[in-house]
């Protein structure tokens, strides 16, 4: 039999052994999250998709994005952009609304090492279809349009597109577009500014 005082010795010391198991687990399950979290950080996506909305002159706009990167600071971008103004004639409201598909190249101009921000410049080609009054030249009070209601257009803009990290592979995504149309029955230049999230895949 062993004495009293060695047998309390011996539970005091397989407490402190159960107590500090989990402790060093738990500290072992932390230290491993904030690894991967630090080394997701530090990649750089290749791969990435947003969806913005926002407002063009006299309407709005929405666009999905994706992004493909060439290297670690450039990278092409495509986009699907619909566009829905109203343009006034005569006391009438015309609603015109435009489709149009464009790609760019974009490079990073600032961007801190931590990847909690990064902000780039860049621009591209444009090419979509443009309805005027849904395709219908009589705007009422015997009134008729005089151009073209329904039109393919194409062009070229230059942009901004940042991005804000909420976390390694979402962020705030924020753009702001000019783009030139050479063709268009509205006008030849069409701001865009919206904001939406990006995802990023791999």
């Amino acid at each position: 039999m062993l004495p009293k005082i060695l047998k309390n010795k011996i539970l005091r010391m397989n407490n402190q052994r159960r107590i500090k198991k989990p402790i060093l687990y738990i500290s072992l399950f932390t230290f491993v999250l904030w690894s991967y979290s630090n080394s997701l950080l530090a990649q750089s996506h290749k791969v990435a998709f947003s969806i913005n909305g926002g407002i063009v002159q006299d309407g709005f706009s929405g666009m999905i994005t994706g992004d493909y990167k060439v290297n670690e600071f450039d990278y092409i971008q495509f986009n699907l952009q619909g566009s829905f103004t109203t343009l006034e004639q005569n006391n009438i409201d015309i609603p015109i609304n435009t489709y149009s598909f464009n790609a760019g190249f974009f490079f990073d101009i600032l961007r801190n090492n931590s990847r909690t921000f990064a902000f780039a410049l860049g621009g591209g080609g444009t090419i979509g279809y443009e309805i005027i009054n849904d395709g219908d030249n009589n705007i009422g009070n015997n009134q008729i349009l005089t151009v073209e209601t329904e039109n393919l257009i194409y062009g070229a803009y230059a942009g901004v597109d940042a991005d804000i990290f909420l976390s390694p592979v979402i962020t705030l995504n924020i753009k702001v577009n000019e783009t030139y149309h050479f063709n268009s029955e509205i006008g030849e230049l069409t701001p865009y500014a919206g904001i939406g999230i990006k995802l990023i895949l791999k």
